[in-house]
């Protein structure tokens, strides 16, 4: 009931102003909106991230950390299409980087593993009629030329070392190569005061032990090297027979 003031004066209604009466929905009043409505944020995947940055670091990495980025950009993209979350991009990104950083690197080991095995096999080609103990004679002056001094090669193997893959020596521009040769090896050649160098190259053919090289002059060495272990190489070289 409403109150009267009194006197029975009926209240003046200009001075109680009518109040806007708040929207009612279908559900009843509805609550006052302040602003806009948002949305959330997206939720980035984990993985994609990862990806990118593995990519990244597989410059420095040999190549390891790439295959991971293939691996995490794969599992990131199906992990996208099922979540709806963001990192597309960046999985993406990781998977080109990390294809190819790998593939690069593996090309790069392959030239290496051939490397290795080029060195292992010896140097040079067998002759033509297939030769098994001795290499063509290469020379740039034809017949060395006689001389003063006996040059004598030796090579010997220890603990297990039995035969050579290659033994190469040289008087100057006259160079020769055997092949598969046995252990211990001599040779012994004349030569001149006027010869510039001699040298020796022993390669081990097996896969132990210790290979001994040396250069005689006249009886007494004047140098001597070892190559030790599986495949190892020694070296001598004498650059004046006058020393």
């Amino acid at each position: 009931m409403t109150e009267h003031p009194p006197g029975g004066q009926q209240p003046d209604p200009r001075q109680f102003p009518q109040q806007p009466y708040p929207y009612q929905g279908p559900g009843g009043p509805q609550p006052p909106h302040y602003g806009y409505p948002t949305t959330p944020p997206k939720k980035t995947n984990g993985l994609a991230v990862a990806s990118l940055v593995l990519g990244l670091t597989g410059f420095v990495t040999c190549g390891f950390t790439s295959i991971l980025a293939v691996v995490f950009g794969h599992v990131a993209l199906s992990q996208i299409r099922r979540d709806h979350t963001d990192g597309r991009g960046m999985a993406i990104g990781g998977l080109v980087l990390g294809w190819i950083l790998t593939g690069l690197w593996i090309i790069y080991w392959i030239l290496v593993f051939a490397g290795v095995v080029a060195v292992i096999g010896g140097i040079g080609a067998d002759s033509a009629n297939g030769s098994a103990t001795e290499r063509t004679q290469v020379t740039a002056g034809g017949k060395p030329a006689p001389g003063d001094h006996e040059v004598t090669f030796e090579a010997e193997g220890t603990g297990g070392a039995n035969s050579a893959n290659n033994v190469t020596y040289n008087l100057g521009f006259d160079i020769k190569q055997d092949a598969g040769v046995p252990l211990p090896y001599s040779k012994t050649v004349k030569a001149g005061d006027d010869t510039p160098s001699v040298s020796l190259w022993v390669q081990n053919a097996d896969d132990k032990g210790t290979v001994t090289c040396r250069i005689k002059v006249d009886g007494k060495t004047v140098r001597e090297a070892k190559g030790e272990g599986p495949y190892g190489v020694c070296r001598v070289q004498v650059d004046s027979l006058g020393e």
